[in-house]
């Protein structure tokens, strides 16, 4: 008996379309809704996990600027039990949750959290540059800008070295087995991060730093320091975006494939669903000269590493 659905995304991409995607992991993926329900993403949770399952993906990482996402997870892997997709949940430490707390790291942990994100928008890094996230934020928030002003996170002291709570926070994730990434933070507060938790042996993904930096020589020191760094779809399809895929390809010559997750962190109406952003990604790199073997190591090999799973 045929598959109506496999029929049906045959017929819509060419032979082996997913030829890149098998086992891999998107280890940040914006859910339905995120920021509010008036800035709808394309598809449900589930609707759009089921499709990332028939293009050969194994699972997500399930991520919201505002709320925690394990309960989220659960019922997704609920509703798709008997399965082999995967979705884990997550928690970005924005003033809504609490801020640089170990003890809500502890609480997230015990909830089935397996990623924790350093502040995005609830950076005073953030604040200070009026990221994009906080444009659309108080769209639907008339109070958001002085309260995000007035909460806004800082990870370094005026020296340049890690407070106390950012340490206290990355030695919860590491003491309970956590994978972290460095959310928003500024360049040289990812740069402090990463030293520590190369320090300690923290597993660590620095969240797009193309977004701060296109310096290699920059990008290389992350990776020296045995950080990841993410490489993501959203800039290369949004209207204001001011990056190009060849900018993708010049920053992962610099770093190498060993320690770069491609993601998606989509999030808008206009772009195709998740599964078809990563593989429209990951097919221009291809065409750029990566071949299948360094796609898989950015797309599986490296996340299951990142998240702690064997691969």
């Amino acid at each position: 008996m045929t598959d109506p659905k496999r029929d049906l995304l045959a017929a819509a991409h060419p032979e082996s379309f997913d030829r890149l995607l098998r086992g891999a992991i998107d280890v940040h993926v914006h859910g339905q809704p995120d920021l509010s329900a008036g800035l709808p993403n394309r598809g449900d949770d589930l609707e759009v996990a089921r499709l990332a399952h028939e293009y050969g993906i194994s699972g997500w990482v399930l991520k919201s600027h505002l709320w925690a996402t394990m309960d989220r997870a659960r019922a997704l892997r609920q509703a798709m039990a008997g399965s082999t997709f995967t979705v884990y949940g997550s928690i970005t430490l924005n003033p809504p949750v609490g801020g640089l707390e170990p003890s809500i790291v502890e609480l997230a942990a015990a909830h089935d959290a397996r990623v924790v994100f350093l502040p995005t928008w609830g950076g005073a890094a953030d604040v200070a540059r009026d990221g994009y996230i906080s444009t659309l934020l108080r769209r639907v928030s008339p109070s958001f800008g002085e309260y995000s002003a007035r909460t806004a996170i800082t990870l370094c002291d005026a020296n340049g070295a890690l407070t106390g709570r950012a340490r206290a926070v990355i030695d919860a994730c590491h003491a309970l087995g956590l994978a972290l990434a460095t959310g928003h933070a500024a360049i040289e507060e990812s740069r402090a991060v990463a030293a520590y938790c190369a320090e300690i042996g923290q597993r660590l993904l620095v969240t797009h730093p193309l977004h701060y930096t296109t310096d290699p020589a920059r990008l290389r020191e992350f990776a020296d320091l045995g950080a990841y760094l993410e490489f993501c779809n959203a800039p290369l399809v949004h209207p204001d975006g001011h990056l190009t895929v060849r900018d993708v390809h010049e920053a992962l010559c610099a770093v190498g494939p060993e320690r770069a997750i491609l993601t998606t962190d989509v999030f808008s109406r206009w772009v195709p669903p998740e599964p078809e952003c990563l593989r429209m990604f990951v097919e221009q790199l291809a065409y750029l000269g990566w071949t299948a073997e360094q796609i898989a190591t950015m797309v599986a090999t490296n996340p299951r590493a990142f998240l702690g799973e064997s691969s």
